[in-house]
This record gives C-alpha cells, sequence and structure tokens, in this order.
C-alpha cells in the first residue's frame, strides 16, 4: 500500500514537471520568434507571485488545507489576492497587444502559457495540499 502512494506521487510529481516544461516553452516561444519582442517576458512574475498569498493563506484556515467551506476573513482575502494575480496574467498579454506592443501570435502563446501553468499550480495544490501529503522518507 505504501509503495502504490509514492509512485502515485511520483507520477504526480513527473506530469507537473511535464506541464511546467510545456507552459514556459510556450512562453518562450511567445517571446522569441523572430517577429515578437520580449515584453511578455514580464507574466513571470505573476507566476512566482501567484502561489504566495495561498501558502500564506493556509495558515489561517482551521484544518490546515485549502477547502472552500472554511470561510474566514483571511481565506477571502487570500482567494481574492489570489485571483486578483491570475486575471493579471491573463490581461498584461491582452493590454501589450491593444497597445500594439506586442501581435497576435504572441498574445495567443502567452495566453495558452498562462492556462498550463496555471493548471499546474493548481493541480499542485490540490495534490500536495495538506501536511501529511508526503510521508517522511
Amino acid at each position: 500500500m505504501y509503495c502504490i502512494f509514492i509512485i502515485a506521487v511520483l507520477c504526480s510529481v513527473v506530469l507537473l514537471a511535464f506541464l511546467a516544461s510545456i507552459g514556459l516553452t510556450l512562453l518562450i516561444l511567445g517571446c522569441a520568434l523572430s517577429q515578437y519582442n520580449w515584453w511578455p517576458t514580464f507574466v513571470i512574475i505573476f507566476y512566482v507571485l501567484s502561489p504566495i498569498p495561498i501558502a500564506i493563506g493556509r495558515r489561517c484556515t482551521s484544518d490546515g488545507g485549502y477547502s472552500m467551506r472554511d470561510s474566514s476573513p483571511c481565506t477571502d482575502l487570500m482567494w481574492f489576492i489570489t485571483s486578483v494575480i491570475v486575471v493579471s496574467a491573463f490581461g498584461l498579454p491582452a493590454v501589450m497587444y491593444h497597445a500594439t506592443v506586442i501581435q497576435v501570435g504572441s498574445m495567443a502563446f502567452i495566453m495558452s502559457a498562462n492556462v498550463v501553468i496555471f493548471t499546474t499550480i493548481t493541480i499542485y495544490f490540490m495534490t500536495f495540499g495538506s501536511d501529511d501529503s508526503l510521508p517522511n522518507f
């Protein structure tokens, strides 16, 4: 039983690494192709900032998890700040396209990279959401 749990954890880690590499590849493609420029790289700041409110707000919950049932001002603020960061990550390429800083192809690559990276972050917090997710090796 313990061996099956370890294999499941390792499979989820491999899946997360694969998804993260796909997302970053899409981000680099949106910036590095010859007709695009490097301005959309600033989206990486949102990728780094998005897990921070969740990790801090996790300490405010009663059970130490990320359930939506637990409602406290700290938890609500955590979800609000995370939502603002995610919406900003999707809004920045749209604003850059509207201001003709980037082209539509670059915006499409960046938007798809956002979907993949934020899906990866969500899967990470769903998989390793509680303190007892990983056993002591």
